[in-house]
């Protein structure tokens, strides 16, 4: 009787406790839940807000300055009058985007090698505020460049592109965003947690691109200095949020920055011990034959990732095919960034829970909608038929997760 009594109450207690629990993670206020959101949508929207802006600035310090023609020709450059200088624009803007998204792209991805387990041990907040801080840079430096009228295109990789990518910039905010999350967040509500990270950074991609073209055209009259000293503010804001709300260390195996000491830190982040592990697990014989469909897996996402840089080039096309301008291609890039939100909330939700469809056949989906878009982007005669392509090409990016 007495064991049965003392079984019935160890049940209750239990019962109890995980009630209590749960009562003080529903009852605690929202806002003590809220950790990297804020950072990222702030880092999206201020790129989202000069997206558009900044592919017309380098077209048009490729026209007034690499090429020295005059305002008259560079104001007008998509009329047919123009077709000789437009084409000699474009080929000098698409040379200079060979050249910067290299620039961009190396010492992030050498520093991707490190981050990881450097963040590991020594927590995210580190990484994260060194590629916010390396945003912050190239979006001053821009303002510097277009407030120098005398500089020519190169000097944004010099002054701009290259400080930022010793940083990690991308790759280290979303690699610290998202572990960030994980380390905070309980096996059960780790996939609410990523997909709510996921909505505040989508849902700053359409408005932050119609806010741009509103600003640009409406609030700063055509200035390039006044948009990106707006994106700088924004990813500043982001850093001072990073600073005081988010923790240093947010699991117990991670260890304070303050016991390397200056002279301790670059030996302890450029370990190459730990490339050697990350190398060593890549290549390691798996059971089932895992290890060839891991390497084929990873040669399938950089194929896969060749469409992601094509923005860039998009504009060009745009601008030279169908004349388009800021306001016009920030129409057609807010559709088209709605579409994707809407992608990626509706679409992969119900293809995966609804149709309980496999993994693979959502990848197959995705990287046919790609291939397929960019058939209509390539035959496309009108504006119409673009936005068609972009349409389908919403779909491709339920490939990522």
């Amino acid at each position: 009787m007495d064991s049965t009594n003392e079984d019935v109450r160890v049940r209750t207690e239990q019962s109890n406790s995980r009630w209590a629990k749960t009562k003080k993670n529903c009852m605690s206020p929202w806002y003590k839940k809220v950790s990297v959101e804020p950072t990222m949508f702030l880092y999206m929207f201020a790129f989202m807000i000069t997206s558009v802006v900044e592919q017309d600035f380098f077209v048009q310090k490729a026209c007034r300055v690499n090429n020295n023609f005059t305002d008259e020709i560079c104001s007008n450059i998509q009329a047919d009058e123009n077709a000789i200088y437009k084409k000699q624009v474009q080929i000098t803007t698409a040379k200079f985007h060979q050249i910067e998204s290299i620039s961009a792209h190396v010492f992030p991805i050498i520093l991707a090698l490190f981050i990881g387990s450097f963040s590991d041990r020594r927590g995210r907040k580190f990484p994260l505020l060194m590629g916010l801080t390396g945003k912050l840079i190239y979006s001053v430096m821009i303002v510097v460049n277009a407030r120098m009228k005398t500089w020519p295109l190169e000097y944004v990789i010099y002054t701009a592109t290259l400080p930022s990518a010793l940083t990690g910039a991308d790759v280290a905010i979303f690699a610290s965003c998202f572990a960030y999350i994980s380390d905070i967040s309980t096996l059960k509500n780790r996939t609410l947690r990523v997909t709510i990270l996921d909505v505040c950074y989508l849902s700053a991609m359409p408005t932050g691109v119609a806010l741009g073209s509103y600003l640009f055209y409406n609030a700063f009259d055509n200035s390039y200095a006044d948009m990106f000293t707006v994106n700088a503010a924004l990813l500043a804001l982001a850093i001072i949020y990073t600073v005081f709300a988010l923790k240093w260390r947010t699991t117990a195996k991670q260890r304070s920055l303050r016991e390397l000491g200056w002279c301790g830190f670059f030996p302890d982040f450029f370990d190459k011990e730990h490339v050697k592990d990350s190398f060593t697990v890549l290549i390691k014989k798996r059971p089932g034959h895992r290890r060839p469909f891991l390497i084929i897996l990873l040669i399938a996402m950089a194929l896969y990732t060749f469409q992601r840089d094509e923005n860039q080039y998009l504009y060009l096309y745009t601008i030279f095919k169908f004349k388009w301008n800021v306001d016009v291609y920030s129409t057609f890039k807010t559709f088209k960034s709605t579409a994707y939100v809407v992608a990626m909330l509706v679409a992969v939700p119900l293809m995966n829970k609804g149709f309980h469809w496999k993994d693979t056949t959502i990848i197959f989906i995705g990287a046919w909608a790609h291939a397929i878009a960019r058939l209509f982007y390539y035959f496309a005669q009108t504006g119409t038929f673009f936005y068609v392509g972009a349409l389908i090409c919403s779909l491709g990016p339920i490939v990522g997760p």
